[in-house]
């Protein structure tokens, strides 16, 4: 029986050497006490009650508790990262929110590694996903009415489909968004901005406690005691790691994706942030949880599939395959998969990448056997160049993909 941190530290400790999948992934402009790996245990959110008629709420079968916290009929909670409050002064919706909010009392919270994503201790489990306008990785980390909306959307569209998937499938639901109405009906696109509540109990639930581990911290070493092992190493014990790697973590996670495509077009991205592994009373992987249901989404697919589209808005729609191979060949395949690769060769020499790869890319094809008419045939990946709003956008590799045919 291994001994495993708790979630928090995981998600805030255990990530070190983890960041090198890009010359962007270690940059942050978050503040000091704001930085997941901050010495600091948790800081508070200003919180405010506003008024209905300025916000947008969006819900997704929230628990009575979280809902009676943050959506009082008259005057929902609206929260903001404090960082957008000290600095963004000049920001028209912050001036909006001082004009006719109530300030409420602040929500402790603790830092994820994914900085703007912020967990609410004690009580019924969730998190905050805040609007952060400043850049982590690549670019800045709005929270737009258009990405909350979608968000909530989806997260309602798998909660309703999850019987596509096996058992060993689960997510972490956006159950409810709420953002400020749009000042400028005119703008190209909404720049009105909030948040959302995530549930962190794993859907559908499990019986009794399952502990969790972020993909990353498989490999990634204890930032107090870089010596540690490994815990993919701990995980695997005195099995037979290809084996176990395979059967309990790379072929169930592409099983996965290919689901999720293929029943409702959406591209997951099962990078080691992404990914949470739902850990039984045996030490063992019982479920694959994936978070963060902004995806990228296939409108071939579904047409394909006769899948009404009313519902969703028109962010990340999209005719073609090249975000298809940057969430599965990059986010997956480079930026996951890669790495465990890496430590499983360092410490059993007898493996060779090939051996993790070959089995992925058969039972793709098998799973998937028209992926031809939706994926590239080389990898694509983001480009340097930005489009009118700072995005990156794509690029084609020429890279043969080795996670798939």
């Amino acid at each position: 029986m291994i001994k495993l941190p708790s979630l928090s530290y995981l998600e805030r400790y255990r990530n070190e050497g983890t960041r090198t999948y890009s010359k962007h992934s270690d940059y942050s402009e978050a503040a000091a006490p704001y930085q997941p790996a901050s010495e600091h245990p948790g800081f508070a959110v200003p919180a405010f009650r506003i008024p209905r008629r300025c916000v947008n709420i969006y819900a997704a079968n929230p628990t009575e508790a979280v809902r009676r916290r943050y959506l009082e009929p008259e005057n929902p909670l609206f929260c903001v990262h404090p960082q957008v409050i000290e600095t963004c002064q000049d920001d028209p919706y912050i001036a909006e929110v001082k004009a006719v909010g109530t300030p409420a009392d602040p929500i402790p919270v603790e830092p994820t590694s994914s900085t703007r994503t912020l967990t609410v201790p004690g009580g019924v489990a969730h998190a905050l996903k805040l609007h952060f306008p400043f850049r982590v990785s690549r670019y800045g980390r709005k929270m737009r009415d258009e990405v909350i909306e979608q968000a909530v959307a989806v997260s309602l569209e798998l909660e309703r489909g999850v019987d596509v998937f096996d058992r060993s499938f689960a997510f972490l639901r956006e159950v409810i968004g709420v953002s400020l109405k749009n000042k400028e009906q005119a703008a190209q696109r909404g720049e009105n901005w909030g948040y959302l509540v995530r549930d962190m109990t794993p859907f559908p639930q499990a019986q009794g406690s399952r502990p969790l581990i972020p993909g990353f911290a498989l490999y990634g070493k204890d930032l107090f005691d870089p010596g540690q092992e490994l815990l993919l190493y701990e995980l695997i014990g005195e099995r037979e790691p290809l084996r176990w790697v395979l059967d309990n973590l790379m072929l169930p996670i592409v099983q996965q994706w290919v689901a999720c495509y293929r029943a409702f077009g959406f591209m997951l991205e099962p990078h080691g942030q992404n990914v949470l592994l739902e850990i039984d009373a045996d030490s063992e992987i019982a479920r694959i949880v994936h978070r963060d249901l902004s995806v990228g989404i296939d409108m071939r697919r579904r047409r394909d599939n006769g899948l009404n589209a009313d519902h969703l808005n028109n962010y990340n729609r999209m005719d073609n395959g090249e975000f298809a191979s940057i969430s599965y060949d990059m986010f997956m395949g480079s930026h996951f998969f890669e790495r465990v690769v890496e430590c499983c060769v360092q410490r059993f020499p007898h493996l060779v990448p090939e051996d993790f790869r070959g089995p992925c890319r058969e039972r793709f094809a098998e799973l998937f056997p028209d992926f031809g008419r939706y994926l590239p045939d080389d990898v694509c990946y983001f480009s340097e160049k930005r489009d009118k709003f700072n995005k990156p956008l794509y690029e084609h590799t020429g890279r043969k993909p080795v996670w798939r045919p």
